[in-house]
């Protein structure tokens, strides 16, 4: 593997790869200067994740005044959580369109194989990619043959000829009770690097922290695991679009071609910036709430002044007025809300002076709430009825102009489906080698239907359309 390092107009490194070697896959102190150098590039990028989670998640601080508790908004998690609402990921169009009026058949095939795919996959991938899209402006979905999980897999390089390893492989999945093979996976991009050059991604890297100390040593014996095995391992994953080196504390425990044809990791991108292929990650992926962390912070400080002043407002300082070994007595047995005090003669109890919450406090509030409004969605998409509208027909044209800006993320979503049905084509076709079933079970769909590499034969073509609605609508559809 040869390595190539170009600058960015910021004058960051662009860690890239200009070539791969056809007869071993990159070592690890390859993989390793690599991933060294695309950290450095991504660092930004992934501060910036980690600030968005910090938002939508109530942990960013708040001054607020001394005494009193910070009220966590969840202004954050809201916008997030709405705007992943309408994108309706449930109701997704797939068309093969028809190379040619025989090749018919072949489509309505692909077309069921598609479906069929996604709804065997019982995790909610989808809406946690959408969701992924939303707060960090670029969302990662990986495709994978579910054998490639265990070490003891066969590999097609190991056998003689396609029906000695398709023969091994029926038997090994068999063995591990692998009813259904496909699988995609969500990767938080906090957790990932990637080939960021024009022509890229052709290459990533996956690195998070692994627990299970002890099942990777039973599953990579080969790995010395020079760790407790109740401690921590460092594990990352390089994937090309052939080579896969999978690696433990710096250390690699397998690596070998994977026989898929493609790199696994799917990037959704709702170029939601200015510019999408070019420039540095963190100006490039920019999720809703980047914009609007200071407008959120504002908000949090003026919603936390107005519950302190009203607290105080509604709950003032009692002062007690009179010789001190009255008052002493008055004060230890006086309930604020008993049903009974006993005053003694001589003292006076007056309320404390309270400040009035000023009007323009809440005016403030609502100004900020609007800023956040024009920078993100309209309210009329969570259902708040705008003033001056009073039709239901004026309201729904209000809310379909709202739903505009979710398209975005609903046509990078569609191109990252598509994308992974590609991918399901190729597995069928490089990896598999044989005939699958898929069983297709929904309150639309029931249908069973078996392809083989032959009813593929290098057709990857196929049409995803996906709106930005609300599920209500498209069942009115």
């Amino acid at each position: 593997m040869v390595m190539t390092n170009e600058r960015d107009e910021q004058g960051l490194w662009i860690p890239g790869i200009e070539s791969f070697q056809e007869t071993a896959p990159p070592s690890a102190t390859e993989i390793m200067d690599l991933l060294k150098q695309s950290k450095m590039y991504f660092q930004a990028f992934h501060a910036q994740c980690r600030t968005g989670d910090d938002y939508f998640y109530g942990r960013n601080q708040i001054d607020v005044a001394e005494g009193f508790d910070q009220i966590r908004m969840a202004k954050a998690r809201s916008i997030v959580n709405v705007a992943t609402d309408h994108v309706d990921v449930n109701n997704v169009d797939i068309e093969v369109p028809l190379a040619s009026q025989r090749a018919k058949a072949r489509a309505e095939k692909l077309q069921k194989f598609y479906q069929g795919v996604w709804m065997n996959i019982d995790q909610p991938v989808k809406r946690t990619t959408v969701r992924h899209a939303f707060a960090y402006g670029i969302a990662w979905m990986k495709v994978m043959f579910d054998t490639d999980r265990w070490p003891d897999a066969p590999q097609m390089g190991d056998f003689a000829s396609d029906e000695d390893y398709k023969e091994a492989l029926e038997d090994f999945m068999e063995k591990r009770n692998i009813s259904f093979p496909i699988i995609v996976e969500n990767v938080n991009p906090k957790r990932l690097v990637w080939d960021a050059s024009k022509i890229g991604p052709r290459w990533a890297i996956e690195f998070y922290e692994r627990s299970d100390t002890r099942a990777l040593m039973n599953k990579f014996p080969q790995w010395s695991g020079e760790t407790d095995r109740q401690g921590i391992v460092q594990w990352a994953e390089y994937w090309d679009e052939k080579y896969a080196v999978f690696m433990a504390n710096n250390e690699v425990v397998w690596a070998d071609e994977h026989g898929y044809g493609f790199m696994p990791y799917v990037p959704v991108q709702p170029a939601n910036t200015m510019d999408w292929d070019d420039g540095p990650p963190h100006e490039r992926y920019q999720g809703m709430l980047i914009p609007i962390l200071d407008l959120l912070d504002e908000h949090a400080r003026a919603f936390n002044a107005r519950s302190a002043i009203l607290r105080a407002y509604a709950w003032p300082s009692i002062d007690f007025h009179g010789p001190d070994h009255l008052t002493d007595r008055a004060r230890q047995n006086y309930e604020m809300f008993g049903g009974l005090n006993q005053v003694p003669a001589g003292v006076d109890i007056r309320v404390s002076p309270r400040p009035m919450p000023p009007p323009e406090l809440v005016a403030h509030v609502n100004d900020v709430a609007s800023e956040m409004e024009e920078a993100t969605f309209p309210n009329v998409v969570r259902g708040v009825r705008p003033r001056g509208v009073s039709t239901g027909f004026a309201l729904s044209t209000l809310a379909g102009m709202g739903r505009l800006v979710f398209q975005g993320v609903a046509d990078g979503m569609a191109r990252g489906i598509e994308r992974c049905n590609s991918r399901f084509a190729m597995l069928v076709e490089n990896k598999i080698k044989g005939r699958i079933t898929v069983h297709a079970r929904s309150e639309v769909h029931n249908f069973d239907t078996t392809i083989a590499p032959n009813d593929v034969r290098g057709y990857y073509e196929n049409i995803v359309r996906l709106k930005a609605e609300s599920p209500e609508e498209r069942e009115r559809e």
